[in-house]
């Protein structure tokens, strides 16, 4: 069985994107693992630090990568873009490889209080994500977080189009 690598570029205790997750790791739990990195402390991207300087963390995730098959990404959205604790993460990958992802399938994914569902920060990560070897396969945002997850499950017709955009990922392993 493909093995799936989900994680989200939250540092908040309380996310929503990892409450995301756990709904998708249900979904498929021999297949999906979440890795919480909620509590990374890495320090922020400087060329000062290249190339001796690469946080263990970084490292431990560069390998993580190597070993699976798929990955999925749950990202905020701050003012339209994407965090900086998840951008930090992802500027230390670009410069530890050109294609650190490996031409591996992704599938984003983003949600949030409001309507938007953070759609913005998943066009800059589609766009810029392939840069650093991803193969991004779909994207999905759910709208108004509150009203579409209840009792740690979506509810509607959201659930029936973020189950798609898992299935699409599945197909592409």
């Amino acid at each position: 069985m493909k093995k799936i690598l989900a994680f989200a570029g939250s540092n908040h205790s309380q996310s929503i994107h990892y409450k995301l997750l756990d709904y998708v790791k249900s979904t498929a739990p021999d297949q999906i693992e979440v890795l919480d990195i909620r509590k990374w402390d890495i320090p922020i991207y400087s060329i000062d630090m290249d190339p001796d300087g690469t946080p263990d963390l970084i490292k431990e995730l560069i390998s993580m990568i190597d070993k699976y098959d798929g990955f999925i990404l749950a990202s905020p959205e701050h003012n339209g873009g994407t965090p900086a604790f998840l951008k930090n993460i992802l500027d230390w990958l670009s410069r530890r490889g050109s294609k650190v992802f490996a031409e591996k399938p992704l599938l984003l994914l983003s949600t949030s209080p409001g309507k938007g569902g953070g759609a913005n920060n998943l066009k800059y990560l589609a766009n810029a994500l392939p840069y650093q070897g991803a193969k991004v396969v779909g994207s999905y945002s759910l709208p108004s977080y509150f009203d579409n997850y209840e009792k740690d499950q979506i509810v509607g017709t959201e659930r029936d189009r973020l189950l798609g955009s898992i299935d699409l990922l599945k197909l592409a392993l």
